[in-house]
């Protein structure tokens, strides 16, 4: 229908608001007795209309909006753990409770409306937690990225305007860890894991993939490429994203012998409860302590086979800027514009694996 402005009419004391919604249904709303109050909603009723918008809608939208801006972290995580931890791993999920319970110990943090977060105030409370805690400043910036993450996801839902955290610097933390295992220990490795959780690790060091994609992985995430043995996998990764990532032939080779002839499912099954992993931490760990296998002087971890599988593209010449694409990282600043080219690119580099000697029944 034609657009037709609002008008505002008076009966009585109280100014109202008369106009057609985007349905064509005649309404008339009282805006109380200040008349500029009516010529400002007046305005923003003529703008939403000419959008297409419900007036109404808009302006309750507006109001709850409003109201959230009042709420503290303690009122917000559940809100925030209702509409996006749920999406996330069990793993990150234990990892959100846990920052929220060290959060909610400092009063002048947990207690004010999240609007009035700043910097500084984060700052202060990473200080106080090293200072007090003797916390390491890794834990002081899983902190607050939880916080600077909630506030992200309010400003996605459109309680914040902005970010007031963004651009936040967190704490230099200690040198990270050098995982440069031999291809000698991996094979003895794999070859004292059981068959089931061998095919894990080895897809894991072939793919790149947190332990978590991987034992969650299903046949209909994977797509097989036709003419070369390659191809692509989509993950949910960090904060709810779907993305898609390539799969070199080594990793193929692995999800084509786990898989066999099955069309869907969990790739990875349990041969005692018929469904996924939870963990193989047992065994992977008996393994590791087994075998001596250690990384700057503490065992190796499942997540070390992520960055033993970036040392070794890097050390063919992989960029650092396509590594970040193939690790799924969202840091990158000038190259964000060159994603789709550097996963093309990424491609041509993941046949370069070293080959792995292995016993396969």
């Amino acid at each position: 229908m034609k657009f037709k402005p609002v008008k505002i009419t008076k009966r009585g004391s109280s100014y109202q608001l008369y106009y057609y919604n985007p349905r064509g249904e005649r309404r008339r709303i009282s805006v109380g007795i200040d008349y500029q109050h009516a010529q400002r909603l007046a305005v923003k009723f003529n703008d939403w209309l000419m959008d297409g918008k419900d007036p109404e809608r808009e302006l309750k939208l507006s109001q709850q909006s409003e109201q959230a801006k009042e709420i503290t972290i303690k009122e917000f995580f559940p809100v925030f753990m209702e509409r996006h931890g749920i999406q996330q791993s069990i793993k990150m999920q234990q990892l959100y409770h846990t920052c929220y319970k060290n959060c909610c110990r400092c009063t002048d943090l947990a207690d004010i409306p999240i609007k009035s977060i700043t910097k500084g105030l984060i700052l202060d409370y990473m200080h106080q937690r090293i200072k007090q805690d003797k916390v390491s400043p890794a834990t002081v910036n899983r902190e607050a990225s939880f916080v600077k993450g909630m506030l992200s996801r309010a400003t996605e839902w459109e309680i914040f305007s902005q970010n007031p955290l963004y651009g936040l610097k967190m704490f230099k933390e200690p040198e990270k860890r050098k995982v440069d295992i031999t291809l000698e220990q991996i094979e003895a490795l794999l070859n004292d894991l059981s068959q089931h959780s061998a095919d894990i690790v080895e897809f894991a060091l072939f793919s790149g993939f947190r332990r978590e994609n991987i034992l969650s992985l299903c046949i209909e995430q994977i797509k097989f490429h036709d003419l070369t043995n390659t191809g692509e996998v989509e993950l949910v990764v960090k904060f709810g994203r779907k993305e898609t990532f390539p799969i070199g032939n080594q990793a193929v080779t692995v999800l084509k012998r786990v898989i066999g002839k099955r069309t869907a499912g969990f790739v990875f099954v349990n041969p005692r409860t018929g469904t996924r992993y939870n963990t193989i931490h047992k065994g992977f760990d008996k393994a590791v302590r087994k075998l001596g296998l250690n990384v700057n002087g503490s065992k190796l971890r499942f997540h070390d086979l992520r960055h033993l599988y970036s040392t070794w593209l890097h050390r063919h010449g992989v960029s650092l800027d396509v590594l970040r694409e193939l690790l799924g990282h969202r840091d990158r600043k000038t190259t964000d514009r060159y994603a789709t080219l550097d996963r093309i690119e990424a491609g041509k580099f993941l046949n370069a694996m070293p080959k792995i000697k292995r016993r396969v029944s």
